[in-house]
């Protein structure tokens, strides 16, 4: 995948607060996540992401070569097999279903970018029906979403 680094730009200066042309790395992941990538934390934290606000500050050319080089990153962003690992997490009863309304609420934490009318439609689209206790299975939901379906 190619970086528009206009873009880049575009979106760091978005983050300038301050007008000198520097992004606070803090935002790293932003970026990306602005131009619709999926880039995993860890990938940002190694091309410099901080915890913290203030902590490092990195010039919007530089900035565009570190986003060019996360996205050359191999396994860059979660796959069909890790979010089967994550629904595993939240699988209280260890038999490949989870609760809708943690479902829910999970896609709305993870995707905070994504309007709350967009996961009831996706809900809708790619899961299947809640059984009488409000459990979904998460496999077909995650083929569907993932494509694999």
């Amino acid at each position: 995948m190619s970086v528009d680094a206009a873009e880049v730009k575009r979106i760091c200066d978005i983050y300038d607060w301050d007008g000198k042309g520097e992004l606070d790395m803090y935002y790293f992941g932003d970026i990306m996540y602005a131009m619709g990538m999926n880039i995993m934390k860890s990938v940002c934290v190694k091309y410099g992401q901080t915890n913290d606000t203030g902590k490092k500050f990195v010039k919007f050319d530089d900035v565009v070569k570190l986003v060019g080089d996360a996205v050359k990153e191999p396994n860059n962003s979660g796959n069909y097999q890790d979010y089967i690992e994550l629904m595993k997490l939240y699988d209280k009863n260890e038999n490949g279903t989870i609760m809708i309304a943690e479902l829910e609420t999970f896609l709305n934490l993870l995707g905070d970018e994504m309007p709350k009318e967009d996961v009831q439609k996706l809900l809708i689209e790619l899961a299947p029906k809640e059984d009488e206790e409000g459990f979904i299975p998460y496999t077909p939901f995650l083929e569907k979403l993932c494509g694999k379906a």
